[in-house]
């Protein structure tokens, strides 16, 4: 990783062309459509499980519903957190590009890392997950050739 940090305040000093202040109000839009969006989606997940929960209660005796609602929970739950850091971007940076204001630009990019570093994390959480699967497929199917031939 590189390190972007100096101690010399005047190298740190940065401006933002036209073209790239044009480029970040553009994405601003579309992290700001992005994070609706997903808020719409988790709302639909939550509804679903609710639904779930009291229509699905009548008509299976099983542990079947309980099993399809507490993973939407935990995924809406889960999903929350990279939303909400899309939103407070899109919105930390309408407000800099209107008030040309540095301090919170530099608020708008913060929730843009964490965005990225929550996505990331939960990438590789995901697909660890999926390989421990795939090793424990692969040692019970040998299990089974084994004792069943």
């Amino acid at each position: 990783m590189e390190n972007l940090t100096n101690s010399d305040p005047e190298e740190t000093k940065f401006e933002l062309d036209n073209d790239a202040l044009r480029h970040l109000a553009e994405t601003r839009k579309w992290t700001m459509f992005m994070s609706v969006l997903g808020f719409i989606f988790i709302g639909l997940m939550l509804v679903v499980a609710l639904i779930l929960a009291t229509v699905g209660s009548f008509y299976t005796k099983s542990g079947f519903t309980a099993l399809t609602i507490i993973p939407l929970l935990l995924l809406s739950v889960v999903y929350m957190f990279p939303i909400y850091y899309l939103f407070r971007f899109s919105s930390y940076s309408k407000q800099a590009l209107n008030k040309k204001d540095n301090g919170l630009l530099s608020r708008a990019f913060g929730y843009l890392k964490m965005h990225y570093r929550f996505m990331g994390i939960f990438v590789i959480i995901i697909g660890c997950i999926y390989i421990i699967i795939i090793l424990i497929m692969l040692v019970a199917g040998s299990f089974f050739n084994i004792f069943h031939s």
